[in-house]
């Protein structure tokens, strides 16, 4: 039959190696998002991508900062439901643009409206953005990221979308938008369906620092533990 000290050894050493290893692994996110934060802030001291580079395909990388001369297109707008703004859910707008003289096309992420004002204002009126033929918007290019099984599928015929779907919003719009990048012009509701000047992203990553801490602490106490009872019933048995 197994000692109570075999018991306790069988428990308590596999909880301190993972208690080690999840203060481990918030140090390499930690350190992960640290070199993030770096690399934007050097594509964001890069002066922005205009109408010609994105033509060309010139610097278009996550992150970097863009203006381009264009126009949104009329009715091609996707609402990007549940997304939560200080406690609030609401739906992100995201269009279809047109840079002036460029026949290509790129998804905008225009901002976040509230649900209590979803179908009193935005489906009476359009963006007043949309009349204007030669208009500039400011941004942040951003990845389109793959669907996370745990999202739900798109409704298209709802126009109800979870995820940013490249492919299946250009058969909606009938425009072949850019399959990689989207861009962010801004995150406030305030001036929602309008250009916003360029907001820096910012990583957040030291709560990492924090729960490292806080595991390597636990696994560091439990090993103390181990050893006073150790150490405790060797005497005992003497």
């Amino acid at each position: 039959m197994l000692n109570k000290q075999l018991i306790s050894s069988i428990i308590i050493i596999p909880t301190i190696i993972l208690l080690s290893l999840l203060g481990n692994w918030q140090v390499n996110r930690l350190e992960y998002k640290n070199k993030l934060q770096q690399q934007i802030d050097i594509y964001f001291s890069l002066p922005p991508i205009l109408n010609q580079d994105f033509n060309d395909g010139v610097g278009l990388n996550e992150y970097r900062k863009i203006s381009l001369v264009g126009k949104f297109i009329k009715k091609a707008n996707f609402h990007l439901v549940n997304q939560v703004y200080k406690g609030e859910v609401g739906i992100n707008i995201i269009s279809v643009f047109k840079p002036h003289k460029i026949n290509k096309y790129i998804l905008v992420n225009r901002g976040w409206f509230p649900n209590s004002k979803k179908h009193m204002e935005y489906s009476k009126q359009p963006f007043h953005n949309d009349i204007i033929q030669n208009i500039t918007i400011d941004g942040i290019i951003r990845a389109i990221k793959q669907k996370n099984f745990l999202v739900p599928d798109n409704e298209p015929d709802k126009n109800l979308w979870f995820y940013i779907d490249p492919l299946k919003m250009s058969k909606e719009s009938n425009f072949l938008v850019n399959q990689k990048y989207y861009i962010k012009i801004n995150d406030k509701p305030k001036i929602l369906g309008q250009t916003s000047n360029f907001t820096r992203v910012k990583v957040h990553y030291k709560h990492h620092l924090f729960f490292s801490i806080t595991w390597y602490s636990l696994s560091f106490i439990l090993l103390l533990m181990y050893i006073h009872n150790f150490w405790r019933k060797k005497r005992n048995d003497k």
